[in-house]
């Protein structure tokens, strides 16, 4: 995980909590802290431990905020309640026609409709055990190259996890708001994929820019054209964005304004 790296001295006190820890559930907690401060990619971790982006995110946020003890908390709250076989079916309608972007939100929609509280972990449990698992939605491109697209994202996947630490990946490309859907994780039927339609069309305000490929960062200049003069500007920006970086590594697609003739 980007920027999460634990000393010597932490990893020692993680290990001899977690060697002593009887509960499983907090022993999961404090593995998963410990691999995630130790180098481990979150795709290896998840697949590792078998919890989800959402689950070792929230454990990452809660160490930072207050170490092995509030890792360790559960902040049990309310009563949980088991939903009815009916209330089951019904919430399953509700994740069929609307994507829940976090646990926080089925959470709210099940106290709303039903009267009854989850937490977190327990709404976690009830959705795994209906069969929902949190991924993304499948965006579907137009005319895509299925061999031209495994190939970049196997040299992608490989070049992210050898490369130097003080280097940076950035992808570029100009948008145009309300040009494309952009698609986001939530609760989806585990092994169902949810299409989300992309669409065409510009309107006037033309923004140029790029997105770290670890840290989500967005670096971005508003012109009154996407050209290659807008290309040279955004990079000139990265240059003293990433001013400590050793290299960056600029990923952008075949556009026209991409290329620049000065």
């Amino acid at each position: 995980m980007k920027n999460f790296t634990l000393t010597d001295a932490e990893l020692i006190n993680l290990r001899v909590a977690h060697k002593a820890e009887r509960n499983k559930k907090s022993a999961y907690r404090l593995n998963a802290i410990i691999l995630l401060g130790s180098g481990w990619q979150i795709a290896q971790v998840k697949e590792a431990l078998l919890l989800d982006d959402e689950t070792l995110r929230n454990y990452v946020r809660k160490y930072q905020e207050g170490g092995i003890q509030e890792l360790l908390t559960t902040n049990y709250s309310g009563r949980q309640s088991s939903l009815s076989s009916d209330q089951e079916s019904l919430l399953c309608s509700e994740l069929e026609t609307t994507i829940h972007l976090t646990t926080a939100s089925v959470i709210e929609f099940v106290k709303k409709t039903y009267g009854i509280t989850y937490s977190s972990s327990g709404m976690t449990k009830l959705l795994h055990r209906l069969g929902y698992t949190y991924k993304k939605p499948k965006l579907i491109p137009g005319n895509p190259n299925r061999e031209q697209q495994e190939e970049f994202v196997q040299f992608y996947e490989s070049f992210l996890e050898n490369k130097r630490e003080n280097e940076e990946i950035l992808f570029v490309d100009a948008v145009h708001p309300e040009h494309n859907t952009l698609a986001a994780y939530g609760w989806i039927k585990k092994g169902d994929k949810r299409c989300l339609k992309t669409n065409c069309g510009r309107q006037r305000l033309n923004l140029h820019g790029a997105v770290n490929a670890e840290t989500m960062e967005v670096t971005l200049i508003e012109s009154e054209k996407v050209n290659s003069d807008s290309t040279i500007e955004l990079l000139e920006a990265l240059t003293q964005h990433y001013f400590e970086a050793d290299r960056l590594h600029i990923i952008l697609d075949n556009a026209r304004y991409h290329y620049s003739v000065r």
